[in-house]
């Protein structure tokens, strides 16, 4: 019985490998999943089966999940090349570039010579700079909106007003630039509040995280119930 066990389970890993393989092709994630899941749990030290798993838990946007089987196949394997690049797709999506790239020329290190590798490098390079420049630009954008906004104002008060609050020149300028100064501080705060979003799609989804606290309140102590005789023992013996 269990040699013949043992016959059968390496094809029926294959079996749902391949299964989960043409779900991944025919756009049906989920049963992706499923299928790789049920395979690992038959072989738990199979590399790829992660790897190909991670893959179906980034297309469906899973990241956290994604990342796990990403680090788990680099972990199995550590000299294999496609397990890096798993884990720098994730953080890309994830926004984590600075990450991605540091994955990716791990992997790489490992495939010299592998025109993806060095086409995803590119590109995560390119949008880390992107990113830069769309970041100075917010704040830029916000300077420029605040000082027109204290110019319009200082030119509002003086023309539409008998007694303009800002009648002097120094005011003016002072007002417009102080404007100018709040308008770089919302820029730059947008810019911050981005940076803090990046990976925050890696965090363990809810149903994930154990509460120690809602399982105590949920499970009360058990009491030891004792019987008359076995009280009045118990008594005896502790008096004695």
């Amino acid at each position: 019985m269990d040699e013949s066990k043992r016959g059968t389970q390496p094809v029926n890993i294959e079996e749902l490998k391949t299964k989960g393989n043409e779900c991944v092709k025919d756009g049906k994630y989920i049963e992706a999943v499923l299928h790789y899941t049920q395979a690992i749990k038959m072989d738990p030290n199979n590399y790829v089966l992660y790897s190909n798993r991670s893959f179906a838990f980034l297309k469906l946007d899973q990241h956290y999940l994604s990342l796990q089987d990403a680090n788990e196949t680099v972990r199995l394997q550590p000299q294999w090349a496609k397990g890096y690049f798993r884990r720098a797709e994730v953080e890309a999506a994830s926004g984590l570039y600075d990450e991605a790239i540091i994955s990716y020329t791990r992997a790489l290190q490992l495939e010299p010579h592998n025109p993806k590798l060095m086409e995803s490098i590119k590109n995560i390079t390119d949008m880390q700079k992107n990113k830069l420049k769309g970041n100075q630009n917010t704040i830029w954008i916000c300077t420029c909106i605040g000082f027109i906004i204290g110019i319009s104002i200082v030119v509002l008060d003086y023309s539409l007003t008998a007694n303009p609050t800002l009648s002097q020149p120094l005011s003016m300028v002072a007002f417009s630039i102080a404007l100018a100064g709040l308008g770089w501080t919302i820029g730059k705060t947008a810019t911050l509040m981005s940076a803090w979003s990046a990976g925050k799609s890696l965090q363990p989804p809810p149903d994930l995280v154990p509460n120690d606290t809602n399982e105590k309140e949920a499970m009360p102590e058990k009491k030891t119930k004792y019987s008359k005789a076995q009280a009045r023992q118990r008594y005896k013996q502790g008096k004695n």
